[in-house]
């Protein structure tokens, strides 16, 4: 074999393989860099519910970040001390809370025992039980801290220009120490004028009835000594959800002051759609 024919090829093969051995080190510059994972998109407002038991705040909701969740914690513990617990979970689908910043003002005014309070997105709830001038009181603190939210549940009927509606002015009208029978006759012709709702499908008390509920109650506690209730649930032809919102409605009256033992619940298949009261 010609030895400088031989040299060339050994010199061409040493260039083939440092090159091979340059283009695996070097990256490749037109390579397409991995896309980057996409930002979850919000899909639900943020919520934080508070119940104030008896002096001691309990508290749960869902919030964006772990710094919204660290700067309600701290919010709460500032104006409850050591009586508050609970648990805030963190969801990156949940939307920013839009009532974090005017929070600690909040608060300062919800001391009432016995009062619960939800936000939601831009709208705040008001349930539990709560005076007259303790629900206009909260609502006036709602309403400078929160213009242009909506205000539901015992926020309702209370204000200035508030309207009174049928089932209010039917139970306006029952004086304190009012037989069963006129008493019942009240809360029926209440009810059938403006009806108690309920979540769709559930026992759930829709908001827009705790303010007649929170009335009813008042009016019950006034009766005559000894007075006792029977209330039968609206749920048409089941009456296993009939007797479940009757118990909500029970539940609602003892918490707004009723007594247990003056309140019994029933079901009955093809009860309609409308709650209605039965002297025991």
């Amino acid at each position: 074999m010609n030895p400088t024919r031989s040299m060339c090829s050994a010199a061409l093969l040493a260039v083939i393989a440092t090159t091979a051995a340059c283009n695996r080190d070097t990256p490749n510059s037109q390579a397409t860099p991995p896309p980057a994972a996409a930002a979850p998109i919000a899909q639900f407002d943020a919520t934080l519910n508070l119940v104030n038991n008896n002096g001691t705040v309990r508290y749960d909701g869902t919030v964006d970040t772990d710094a919204t969740r660290q700067a309600i914690e701290a919010a709460l513990k500032l104006a409850y001390g050591g009586s508050v617990s609970g648990e805030l979970k963190v969801d990156r689908g949940a939307r920013p809370a839009p009532w974090l910043d005017a929070l600690p003002k909040f608060l300062d005014s919800f001391t009432v025992p016995g009062a619960a309070v939800s936000f939601e997105g831009r709208r705040i709830e008001l349930g539990g039980r709560a005076g007259e001038a303790e629900r206009k009181g909260l609502l006036a603190r709602a309403e400078l801290l929160y213009p242009g939210y909506a205000y539901t549940g015992l926020f309702q009927g209370v204000g200035e220009g508030a309207p009174v509606d049928a089932a209010a002015a039917v139970l306006a009208q029952v004086k304190p120490g009012t037989s069963g029978g006129a008493l019942v006759k009240a809360l029926n012709e209440a009810v059938a004028q403006t009806p108690i709702r309920f979540e769709p499908g559930s026992a759930r008390v829709a908001p827009d009835s705790l303010a007649l509920l929170s009335k009813a109650a008042e009016v019950i506690q006034a009766a005559g000594e000894g007075t006792r209730l029977q209330i039968t649930g609206p749920a048409g032809e089941d009456p296993s959800l009939a007797r479940q919102r009757a118990e909500a409605i029970k539940v609602q009256l003892i918490v707004n002051g009723v007594s247990p033992a003056s309140l019994e619940t029933t079901a009955q298949a093809g009860s309609g759609d409308s709650t209605s009261f039965r002297l025991l």
